[in-house]
């Protein structure tokens, strides 16, 4: 048995722990789809659109009413100009590790369809692909407090209290938390409550992806000034404005950001941020560099800051980054379907130069189910590969590589999360029913 092997089949073995998705509850999945609409949600229909195919056309595409061939016929030139990508590569590995078909073409998109749709009349899907066959313990879902504890525990965003913001959003979250809010004070405090109320359910970690609308750099802004902006909210005039509200400056945003991390410092949060590239086409990638993060890592010694997505393509970066602060930490959610070869050869450098205790090795960051088998066996291999080289050119042997495999897709989030009360109930074995009666009777 090869290097490569024997590690892919240890890997293969553990039980994973994902650092992040943005799925629904199961029961809260659309009714009205078919595998390629819900597969063209998002990630790969951004390579379609790379590839050529038109917005409207997309949209066609989505459409479910529509004719199922017909519409595949629309995006089947895209869709093989991409295959080749890792978004393509993931549906290609979902459609055969879950229903059993090889391949997504003209062929097999009627039975791909055809055993989705069966899939979702039976039931018991996430079990059956998280659990069953992806072997993940347990999923960081994104903003869903309440969330099912058998796959989730929940990470927490608090953009409604940065970015675009109505006056009625003052009213509504004042109602919500029992308050009136005047200032910028009772908004900080709005904040605080909020975050409170989040921990009680259960939160483990904030989140931030503030990089899809600004720089990630968050001076540290005068409180007059932040008190001065905030104010806007207060002098709309016209209904217009009230209706649409406004972005206050970026002293507010970056005073608020300040407040935040003080909170995370006091509660001994991780604090995720969404660094690299951002889902969708046509983006600014340089708002998102996470050297733009580093007067935060100086002032908040005591928060863990997880930086998201390999911050693609500003992998070195990151890696200097987390060779330097105790505080940065790795987090290669995403990754592994951005690019494949970028996330093997990221994970080769980042062990020479970072301690291996310091990298999280997977995150599906999906709102699809299925899409997360294809990622995590991408994951699997890609750590496999890279772990491979390492023993190969004698950087350590074999046994500290199935360490480290176990460090970077178990140990590692666990540990930055505090996941492990929360693993083990989520995967507590259901008793037998001779079990249940056996406790009747001691009941009894």
């Amino acid at each position: 048995m090869s290097v490569y092997e024997n590690l892919l089949n240890v890997i293969n073995q553990l039980q994973i722990i994902d650092t992040h998705e943005h799925l629904p509850m199961e029961v809260d999945r659309p009714k009205d789809t078919d595998v390629l609409a819900e597969w063209l949600t998002h990630y790969f229909s951004c390579d379609l659109v790379s590839a050529g195919l038109s917005p409207q056309e997309l949209e066609i595409a989505r459409d479910s009413s529509k004719n199922l061939l017909k519409r595949w016929k629309l995006v089947e030139p895209y869709w093989e100009a991409a295959r080749n990508t890792g978004y393509g590569r993931s549906l290609d590995l979902s459609a055969e590790g879950i229903y059993g078909i090889k391949g997504v073409n003209a062929k097999t998109i009627g039975p791909l369809n055809e055993a989705f749709e069966a899939a979702r009349t039976k039931g018991g899907h996430y079990q059956h692909v998280l659990k069953d066959k992806s072997r993940i313990a347990l999923s960081v879902l994104d903003s869903d407090p309440n969330c099912d504890r058998k796959f989730f525990a929940s990470a927490i965003r608090l953009e409604e209290f940065f970015g675009l913001i109505h006056r009625l959003d003052l009213v509504r979250i004042g109602r919500e938390l029992g308050m009136v809010i005047h200032n910028l004070d009772d908004w900080k405090q709005a904040m605080r409550s909020r975050l409170e109320q989040a921990i009680s359910k259960g939160v483990v970690t904030l989140k931030c992806f503030l990089a899809y609308t600004r720089t990630l750099y968050f001076a540290k802004s005068d409180e007059a000034e932040a008190q001065q902006q905030f104010k806007q909210l207060f002098s709309l005039e016209h209904s217009t404005e009230r209706q649409q509200g406004i972005n206050i400056g970026k002293a507010f945003q970056d005073h608020m950001m300040h407040y935040l991390l003080s909170l995370a410092d006091e509660r001994g949060l991780a604090f995720q941020f969404h660094t690299g590239i951002q889902e969708g086409n046509g983006n600014v990638i340089s708002n998102a560099n996470p050297v733009h993060l580093t007067n935060l890592f100086l002032e908040y010694e005591n928060v863990k800051f997880d930086i998201f997505h390999m911050s693609y393509p500003y992998c070195m970066e990151l890696s200097n980054l987390a060779k330097n602060f105790r505080n940065v930490f790795i987090d290669m959610c995403w990754g592994h379907i951005i690019s494949p070869e970028a996330a093997r050869r990221a994970l080769v450098e980042w062990l020479d130069a970072v301690p291996a205790n310091k990298i999280s090795a997977f995150g599906g960051d999906y709102v699809f189910v299925d899409g997360i088998y294809g990622h995590q066996k991408l994951a699997r291999q890609n750590v496999a590969a890279a772990l491979t080289q390492k023993v190969t050119d004698g950087s350590f042997d074999l046994d500290r590589a199935k360490q480290i495999a176990r460090w970077l897709f178990v140990d590692n989030p666990t540990k930055l999360f505090g996941l492990d009360k929360l693993v083990r109930a989520a995967n507590k074995p259901k008793p037998s029913r001779k079990q249940k009666g056996t406790r009747k009777q001691k009941k009894r």
